[in-house]
C-alpha cells in the first residue's frame, strides 16, 4: 500500500506537529450549497468535502495510519455548535 511514509519517509520524519484549521474531514451537509455552485467548476470540490465523500471516508481511514508511530500523538478539536449556512432570499443567498 502507498501511503505518505512509503512515497516520503524523510518529509514524514521531519514533521514535529501540523494544525489544520477548518477541515470537514467528517464532511459537511451540502444540500444549501448546490444550487450556489450548480454547473461551475467548482461543484466537484463541493461534492469531495460533502459527508456522503468517499474521498474522505479514505482520509480519514488513512491519515492515521502514516503518522502510526509508537510518539505520535493526534488530537481533534472540533465545534459542538452547528455553523447557520446560505439560504436563499429571493434570488440571491
Amino acid at each position: 500500500m502507498r501511503n505518505a511514509y512509503t512515497d516520503d519517509p524523510d518529509t514524514l520524519n521531519s514533521i514535529y506537529g501540523a494544525l489544520f484549521f477548518g477541515v470537514p474531514n467528517q464532511g459537511m451537509d451540502i444540500k444549501s450549497l448546490i444550487p450556489i455552485v450548480e454547473n461551475q467548476d467548482n461543484q466537484g470540490l463541493l461534492h469531495s468535502i460533502s459527508n456522503e465523500s468517499q474521498l474522505l471516508r479514505n482520509q480519514t481511514r488513512d491519515f492515521p495510519r502514516a503518522f502510526d508511530f509508537e510518539d505520535s500523538k493526534i488530537v481533534c478539536f472540533y465545534e459542538t455548535v452547528t455553523s447557520p449556512t446560505a439560504i436563499k432570499v429571493g434570488l440571491k443567498y
